[in-house]
């Protein structure tokens, strides 16, 4: 460091010595039991003193010395970091005290989860649109078993020609080709009728109903997507948090460490002194 820098650094530092200590440094007649009083007051900033009141004899102490990267003293558990992000992305990060990082993943999962919602509230709407759509062009009474808003969407009409029903007929055919009663009993059971019976009015509102549960589907599925993040979120996380762990534990061992000292000195009579960063790796 620049010499005149330290110099000024220096003088600094053991004017703020001398105001706190001035009945120490300003009477060097003073009883000898006096210099304990001293040599307490200037080992409270970081100075020793021996057994003389001259700035020369003064020693260099180690100010600081702390491990690189730690957010706290300590060591910390992988497996704990690990469990607190898959509980809640970035709480990992906030047990080893990297708190932007933290605030990214956390920002991420709320971002996550309000357009996991947003697309939900979206995909219910679009459903009752839809479904009321079919109940005013295509006189559709009720909701029916599973599957059946998909029938509605792919056939014209309930019963008739090109007709859901008649292709229940073609399949009651061609599994009991010999046997009546069961074609008939397996028509009743999969077949549309009254209130779940349906006809579109035109090819075009058959299409824009068709159109419209789509976007339903897409905004469902943007749901189900929006989960698939939060899972991708939590595993980047505790990957994440494990690897700030290791880094932290690995700072708190010694490696690598900082350190900071500072040596005053008094030449031709004037102070100054020495700082020195120490970083071990």
């Amino acid at each position: 460091m620049n010499r005149r820098i330290g110099r000024t650094f220096a003088i600094a530092l053991a004017f703020l010595v001398v105001l706190s200590a001035s009945s120490a440094v300003a009477a060097p007649e003073a009883a000898p039991g006096d210099r304990g009083s001293r040599g307490a007051a200037l080992a409270k900033r970081g100075l020793s003193l021996r057994d003389g009141t001259s700035l020369t004899d003064l020693e260099p102490v180690t100010l600081e010395r702390a491990p690189i990267g730690a957010g706290s003293s300590g060591t910390k558990n992988p497996g704990i970091a690990i469990l607190m992000s898959v509980v809640l992305p970035g709480w990992g990060e906030l047990y080893t005290g990297h708190t932007a990082r933290a605030k990214g993943f956390m920002a991420a999962e709320a971002a996550i989860w309000l357009g996991y919602a947003g697309f939900t509230i979206q995909g219910n709407l679009r459903e009752d649109d839809y479904k009321e759509y079919a109940r005013v062009f295509a006189d559709v009474g009720a909701d029916g078993p599973g599957g059946y808003w998909d029938d509605v969407s792919d056939y014209m009409r309930s019963e008739g020609t090109a007709s859901f029903n008649e292709s229940i007929r073609r399949e009651a055919r061609s599994l009991f080709p010999d046997d009546l009663d069961a074609q008939e009993e397996y028509f009743l059971e999969n077949g549309y009728f009254g209130s779940e019976s349906w006809e579109w009015e035109s090819d075009e509102r058959f299409r824009e109903f068709r159109r419209l549960k789509h976007n339903s589907s897409v905004s469902f599925r943007s749901a189900f997507f929006m989960t698939g993040l939060a899972v991708f979120n939590r595993a980047v996380s505790a990957i994440d948090s494990a690897w700030m762990v290791r880094r932290h534990n690995r700072g708190v061992a010694g490696e690598p460490t900082a350190g900071l000292s500072f040596a005053p000195e008094m030449s031709d009579g004037e102070l100054g002194g020495r700082v020195a960063l120490e970083i071990t790796f």
